[in-house]
């Protein structure tokens, strides 16, 4: 059967996984020269394949292209075709990221080794895979992950939030703070998005991360707090004699402030252009 779309579990898997801004950019490139302009019409007509497939996955209006008296598409048509081949992979969260992709795919648009190889890259945990003609989505566990390259320049953020779920069920509210900061300080290399910081700790780059960042100065402030109080929590941070001070209600309100922060940092940062109509004919229907 060919992809039907995400399951509802697999969408719950993925609310925290974060697809990079750079691991975004070289999917934009795969789509890009596969838009390569072709003779007369066709380039636009590839092209809005494309994006009209990208639109209808985050239900936004598609784009009806319409010939003038000459056969031939208007420059505006041209020109708002290319701004929204480079928001494709921009505009999306992360679960419709991986259906526009897994569509694509299914339709062989776009190679799946070259996606794959991206994805792999990002150290994200979602694989698309082809048997018989039919794309499905794998997503990775961590033991999958590890196998697949140790030696990964930041761990996986979903798997992180699993580990710290984990970390709440068999109450060590240490481990939960620990890993909290983690996630943040993760999350901050991603915004960053440069290698400067790599071996970097939070505190090092926090002042940076917050120039960078889209959240609010309330919510830095409660990131930087999880960072500091991490270093100096007993069993958090560093060995102790003494017993932690992270309650189970601390610790619930870390977790959930925690994904809080993953979806507002992708949300706030993501393009207002969707906002822009198309230039006539727009049709959301024939």
């Amino acid at each position: 059967m060919s992809f039907m779309g995400l399951t509802k579990s697999q969408r719950k898997s993925l609310e925290a996984e974060v697809i990079s801004n750079d691991a975004r950019l070289k999917l934009t490139r795969l789509v890009r020269a596969e838009c390569r302009p072709g003779e007369g019409n066709v380039g636009i007509i590839h092209r809005n394949s494309f994006v009209n497939i990208a639109r209808t996955v985050v239900d936004l209006s598609i784009y009806r292209l319409e010939e003038d008296e000459d056969e031939m598409y208007s420059n505006g048509a041209y020109a708002w075709h290319f701004a929204e081949t480079e928001l494709i992979m921009r505009r999306p969260d992360t679960a419709q990221l991986v259906e526009t992709l897994a569509d694509f795919l299914q339709l062989g648009m776009l190679s799946v080794n070259g996606v794959n190889a991206i994805l792999a890259e990002d150290n994200a945990s979602i694989r698309f895979r082809s048997h018989d003609g039919a794309i499905s989505v794998e997503i990775l566990s961590d033991q999958d992950l590890q196998e697949e390259d140790g030696e990964a320049e930041h761990p996986n953020i979903r798997l992180l939030v699993d580990r710290m779920e984990t970390a709440n069920a068999q109450n060590d509210f240490a481990a939960v703070l620990h890993t909290s900061a983690t996630i943040f300080e993760t999350l901050a290399k991603l915004v960053f998005n440069s290698p400067s910081v790599e071996n970097e700790t939070l505190g090092g780059f926090f002042d940076g991360y917050r120039q960078r960042s889209t959240l609010p100065a309330p919510i830095l402030d409660y990131i930087l707090e999880v960072y500091r109080r991490r270093n100096r929590e007993p069993l958090a941070g560093h060995g102790a004699t003494t017993a932690p001070t992270v309650s189970a209600s601390d610790a619930a309100i870390i977790i959930e402030m925690t994904k809080m922060c993953i979806r507002l940092e992708r949300r706030l940062s993501a393009p207002e252009l969707d906002r822009i109509p198309p230039p006539r004919p727009v049709a959301d229907q024939a």
